[in-house]
């Protein structure tokens, strides 16, 4: 049974899911070779997976049956359970709550494609529209304080499988490292009476030397503090503080933006692996002033060592500016 921990001297929630560790693992450990194997994802083996709870077709049609290009099914083994009535919370010194919440797995396209570069713009946009409508659709459910989408790319970053895919955690809580943005953002915008991730949109578009490429919605940059080397942003022009309001037009330009730099950095780097998560607005929340969804990547060209683990901060041996340029002048075939 999953549990959610609350450390005593950080605050950080951590889940404790032991039935993760029976995810069966495609790729060969400390390896990116594939283990030769039946497919899961793939169109054709749906009954490999549990049931489907949305799915769309090429169109972007909702679909019950028939061919689809996206399928969303519960995560086999999910990192939270998706229960209605929760064990007590036990509020002593060591705080938990029972690991009530929804684990799903966005299957990006039918066909065996291993990278989300490898979609056409129409694919690419219509998986940025699964993620917007299974956020809104979670965001109704009371149980539920925040939803998480993330992709893991490569056994590097995570993947225990290689057909494209990405996922979608929803918690009763708000994650601690959204929990910090969403204090900051408050206080800049109490000092300034306005948005802090504006106001580096504004300044990345100015200074030029962290851009990567910008579109007339989209921005993406090399954030000035990149905690990883090539890590990169996208933010986007208006403000805008949930993501799954997001117009459908919106979400296919964000798409081939984050198409496109996955792809530079796949040129660039030999094809790492790669996360790529979306930071937004709580659920209980409407339209807030200080907070700004947005889109992070982070390539897995470095290891975390022991000055990391200690101290909590990072040491990046790539400059942000140095690594814009180089994604800047990153051409793919």
């Amino acid at each position: 049974m999953s549990e959610f921990r609350k450390d005593p001297l950080s605050d950080h929630w951590v889940i404790i899911a032991p039935n993760r560790a029976e995810r069966p693992e495609q790729f060969e450990i400390g390896s990116s070779k594939r283990t030769p194997g039946r497919c899961p994802f793939c169109r054709g083996h749906e009954e490999d997976t549990p049931e489907q709870t949305a799915a769309y077709d090429a169109s972007g049609k909702m679909i019950e049956q028939g061919a689809w290009q996206i399928r969303v099914i519960p995560n086999k083994y999910p990192a939270v359970e998706n229960v209605r009535q929760s064990r007590p919370a036990r509020n002593d010194f060591f705080e938990t709550r029972h690991g009530v919440g929804i684990h799903e797995v966005i299957i990006e396209c039918p066909d065996h494609v291993t990278a989300f570069s490898q979609l056409n713009d129409q694919q690419a946009a219509l998986v940025f529209r699964a993620y917007r409508d299974r956020m809104a659709h979670w965001r109704g459910d009371p149980r539920l304080a925040y939803a998480q989408i993330f992709k893991n790319s490569g056994a590097s970053a995570g993947a225990s499988l290689e057909h494209a895919h990405s996922q979608l955690i929803a918690t009763p809580v708000v994650p601690t490292q959204l929990e910090t943005e969403l204090h900051r953002s408050a206080e800049y915008f109490q000092l300034h009476r306005r948005c802090v991730f504006c106001e580096m949109v504004d300044r990345e578009l100015k200074e030029e030397s962290r851009l990567i490429t910008q579109t007339e919605d989209f921005v993406a940059f090399c954030p000035f503090a990149s905690q990883f080397p090539y890590e990169m942003w996208v933010l986007p022009r208006q403000h805008s503080s949930h993501f799954e309001f997001a117009e459908d037009g919106k979400l296919a330009g964000l798409a081939a933006v984050v198409r496109d730099l996955v792809g530079r950095v796949e040129y660039l780097l030999n094809e790492p692996g790669f996360n790529y998560l979306i930071h937004t607005s709580p659920f209980g929340s409407t339209h807030l002033r200080h907070y700004h969804w947005h889109v992070e990547i982070f390539p897995r060209v470095s290891r975390t060592a022991g000055f990391e683990w200690g101290a909590g901060d990072y040491i990046n041996i790539v400059t942000p500016e140095q690594a814009a340029a180089m994604l800047r002048s990153a051409q793919m075939p």
